[in-house]
């Protein structure tokens, strides 16, 4: 891979001098300072607490052969001193802090290669911000990005992500080994992928998921029944669960706190997945974002009744819901505050846990449960549709001096075994969705095991959002669109009519040749489970 000579790389060459002059290839950093702690045959990973031989390796496996190429480019002298990563403030923990004890992921990494990581960290709702302003000013100042899944296409686009293939190709992750990787072939291809070409690695698993109290749910169970005719249970279709907001709407729930039965954050990008997915779920075996020709499906009947619905779903919602993020809906759930909500799987590690001095860390720990998502029953079967939506996403920067060593650590960091150990650990956000992470012990620990199947059946049957070139524009255009609506300034049927010809004028903008063939090939990573 061809990079240019700049004054950082420069720089960076000389760091990496200062380096192994300061190590003076001290064998410790080519090889485990914890050797003699490690199972037998590894040869890296972490030690000290039970369990942690789950997450060591040898140089046949995905995240030992990333080692052994970085300590190879250390003894060669082509090792920088230094990896930056630009990463998501809400994770960082997961690097850092150690779990359950000993030394920490990036601890691990620093002492096996000699290569220090340095982590600056940015707000989620910030981030791709951050990125951006590094691309356009060509400074160079991160080695790794970190940033929404659904931003890919416009980063490759703007040409600030570096093309892996040649890297994939020769250190062989594991991302998508088919008993430890992702839940299937597709799946890798969707979260790795743009254009047929590897661009990124997926650290996280944001396929929105359905939590509900499931105390509440047996608590008001018999008045349900009295009024609906039906026991209250988890839906399987919108029609009830909306059903069930109304419901729970104005009951008073734990410390007499009033209930609100649509929990779901509305604002402004946060509040987006809840609309595609009640709209990917209005036909069979699924309503697409596009037609066969790439045509938008804004305007359509469908479309116009999956925005009548999420309008509706306002009334049951807090006063403040138009200006809530997730972090708004983990509180309101843990408050007692709502019934149900959709959102990302994490909400449980934080909300459904008990702090270290034994106290409950919310109001509703120990009360909560999931279910698969709610759907649309036609003629034809039930089909039930949640969304992928932001899901942390690491790329090479285009601009780093040292490409190969950021994409061995990002190789490192997302392989199966580091991935599962982070997975598990409470201080951030990475959330499972590699088969491995399933298996895992201290997985199912944090996110307890009422989570397993439910994140597992939700990934089964989850659409992904738009993430090629244009994304930003579309789904900006949509978002006003829908607030529009929310806020009574439009009808929805008008407001969808508008976000259509918004989404008309983006594809033409970005022309059309090379849309909509990339708009067409989206479709093959969509579900076909219709029950």
């Amino acid at each position: 891979m061809k990079n240019t000579m700049t004054r950082r790389s420069l720089m960076r060459g000389a760091a990496t001098m200062t380096a192994l002059g300061a190590i003076g290839l001290n064998p410790r950093f080519l090889r485990p300072a914890h050797a003699s702690s490690l199972a037998s045959g590894m040869t890296g990973g972490p030690t000290g607490f039970p369990g942690a031989e789950r997450f060591q390796y040898d140089e046949s496996m995905s995240e030992g052969r990333a080692i052994e190429a970085m300590k190879k480019m250390v003894a060669d002298g082509t090792a920088p001193a230094k990896i930056t990563m630009l990463l998501t403030d809400g994770a960082i923990g997961q690097i850092t802090q150690p779990f359950p004890s000993g030394p920490s992921v990036k601890e691990v990494w620093e002492a096996e290669t000699g290569v220090e990581i340095e982590i600056i960290g940015a707000p989620a709702g910030d981030i791709w911000k951050r990125v951006l302003q590094d691309v356009t000013t060509q400074s160079g100042a991160f080695d790794i990005y970190t940033h929404p899944w659904n931003s890919l296409g416009d980063l490759v686009e703007s040409g600030g992500a570096m093309n892996l293939n040649e890297f994939v190709a020769k250190h062989q992750p594991d991302w998508a080994d088919e008993e430890r990787g992702t839940p299937t072939a597709q799946t890798a291809e969707l979260l790795y992928k743009y254009g047929g070409d590897y661009y990124g690695a997926s650290l996280d698993g944001d396929f929105q998921t359905w939590v509900y109290n499931a105390n509440y749910f047996e608590e008001h169970g018999a008045d349900y029944e009295a009024a609906n005719g039906r026991a209250l249970a988890p839906p399987t279709t919108w029609e009830e669960s909306d059903n069930i907001s109304a419901f729970f709407t104005g009951r008073t729930g734990l410390g007499g706190t009033p209930i609100y039965g649509n929990g779901n954050d509305m604002a402004p990008f946060w509040g987006l997945p809840r609309f595609y997915a009640r709209f990917a779920a209005q036909a069979v075996p699924n309503m697409y974002w596009f037609d066969e020709d790439g045509r938008p499906n804004l305007d359509t009947d469908q479309a116009i009744k999956a925005a009548t619905e999420y309008v509706a779903t306002r009334e049951w919602a807090h006063p403040d819901a138009l200006s809530w993020t997730y972090a708004e809906g983990y509180s309101g759930i843990g408050s007692g505050q709502t019934p149900h909500l959709t959102t990302y799987t994490n909400v449980t590690k934080f909300v459904d846990r008990m702090n270290a001095d034994g106290t409950p860390a919310s109001p509703a720990a120990g009360m909560l449960s999931a279910h698969a998502p709610p759907g649309v029953q036609h003629d034809d079967g039930l089909v039930r549709r949640s969304v992928i939506y932001y899901n942390i996403t690491g790329t090479v920067s285009s601009r780093s001096a040292n490409p190969e060593a950021a994409y061995l650590f990002l190789q490192w960091l997302s392989s199966t075994r580091t991935y599962s150990w982070m997975a598990g650990n409470p201080a951030g956000y990475f959330d499972p969705f590699q088969k491995a992470n399933f298996s895992e012990p201290f997985v199912e620990e944090t996110y307890h095991p009422y989570m397993m199947d439910a994140i597992r059946e939700t990934i089964a049957r989850s659409a992904p959002t738009i993430n090629f070139a244009g994304q930003t524009a579309l789904d900006t255009a949509l978002d006003e669109e829908l607030q529009a609506a929310l806020t009574g300034q439009k009808s929805p049927e008008d407001a969808m009519k508008s976000a259509q010809r918004k989404w008309e004028r983006t594809i033409r903008r970005k022309g059309e040749d090379k849309m909509i063939p990339v708009i067409q090939a989206s479709r093959a990573a969509w579900p076909t489970i219709v029950e």
